[in-house]
């Protein structure tokens, strides 16, 4: 690298940086993130992000649904007197467990043994180093505040002995879901600290109300960008292996859709690049797009409804021979006949056809090019 790009990179951290500190400067989500995963590094030499990071505020009454007897229960020293909580899953408590042990993350079950002191005593210094970063790196003094002090105390036996020991009337729960290893293993980690005593004036109309980015943080939401569709028969497809290629001609290679995990076309947009990484520009009424897909999605279902009862007050028709399995090869093709020993799947074929509905399998998302 020459000194050059080396001042180039400096500028471009230094410039993101500069944007993070402005306005309201650095949430408490992303300290905390930031912080675990610097710890698990200096700590454990381990490789460990968090992927996704919420915020709730809750009463004392509520916490019990958020601490699991699973889990490793860790009670938290705080400042004169106060304390807090601590659990980790057994995936992410086997992962330090295994770093620890034996210098790499094994992609095996944790089991189901007790917790013993001697686990929660191999979490304490990715505990402490974790709070201690994040308060350092938090730009608000509310959430400095809330973080100061506090360290790992001790384990808790159980849910309800680490609830009595919780005092206060206000609680901020924080959810971490934690990725391991480079996405070898995921794991989750819940945080609970008391709110601290708040200033006069705090309590006016408006003051101290959470935005949307300071209770959901970073939350992962997947879309997947399909350039194409692809019909492939089961049995070809069982055939297929490593270096088959699947044909495009004739296809737009710029043209993508936008779908979410549960298989629904949500945007339409066009494949391209910026600063050297692809990327993918969404068309002007992309939006209008999403929100008709309910509407579409509706009105299929009443066209298959309507198809349905249709066949079912439609009187018996009579066939001829030489009927195949699917509709008869004799039949008039006006006269919509249908034999009695269809299956439920050529029924269901046969009515949307009647519908003017695309086949079952045409309409849900295929394999991906």
């Amino acid at each position: 690298m020459t000194d050059k790009d080396s001042i180039s990179v400096l500028q471009r951290k230094l410039a993101s940086a500069g944007g993070e500190t402005a306005g309201t400067g650095r949430s408490i989500l992303r300290a905390l993130r930031l912080a675990v995963a610097r710890a698990a590094a200096d700590v454990f030499d381990l490789a460990l992000s968090a992927i996704g990071a919420t915020q709730a505020w809750r009463g004392q009454d509520d916490l019990g649904r958020h601490l699991d007897d699973t889990r490793l229960l860790v009670l938290l020293d705080g400042p004169e007197g106060a304390t807090g909580a601590l659990s980790l899953d057994r995936t992410a408590l086997g992962a330090l467990i295994q770093q620890q042990t034996t210098g790499k993350v094994l992609d095996t079950p944790s089991g189901t043994r007790p917790y013993t002191g001697t686990d929660a005593a191999l979490t304490a210094p990715l505990i402490d180093a974790m709070l201690t970063g994040a308060h350092e790196l938090c730009d608000r003094p509310e959430d400095r505040d809330c973080l100061a002090g506090y360290r790992f105390g001790a384990r808790a036996g159980d849910s309800r002995s680490l609830l009595l020991a919780l005092e206060g009337e206000s609680f901020r729960v924080f959810d971490l879901t934690l990725d391991i290893a480079g996405g070898q293993i995921q794991g989750a980690m819940t945080l609970i600290l008391p709110e601290p005593a708040q200033p006069a004036g705090a309590g006016e109309p408006g003051a101290g109300e959470p935005g949307l980015e300071a209770v959901f943080g970073t939350v992962r939401a997947e879309l997947m960008a399909s350039i194409g569709h692809v019909q492939l028969p089961l049995s070809e497809l069982g055939q297929m292996k490593p270096g088959d290629i699947l044909p495009l001609q004739g296809r737009n290679l710029r043209g993508v859709e936008l779908w979410t995990i549960a298989g629904e076309r949500v945007a339409r947009g066009r494949l391209g690049q910026i600063r050297g990484l692809r990327a993918v520009r969404l068309n002007d009424g992309s939006a209008s797009d999403a929100d008709g897909f309910a509407d579409r999605a509706l009105a299929q279902d009443r066209s298959r409804t309507n198809a349905a009862r249709e066949m079912e007050n439609r009187p018996p028709q009579t066939m001829k021979e030489d009927a195949g399995p699917g509709l008869a090869s004799g039949a008039d093709s006006e006269s919509d006949a249908f034999p009695d020993n269809l299956t439920p799947d050529q029924a269901a074929a046969a009515i949307s056809q009647l519908a003017g509905l695309p086949p079952e399998d045409s309409a849900r998302p295929q394999a991906e090019e």
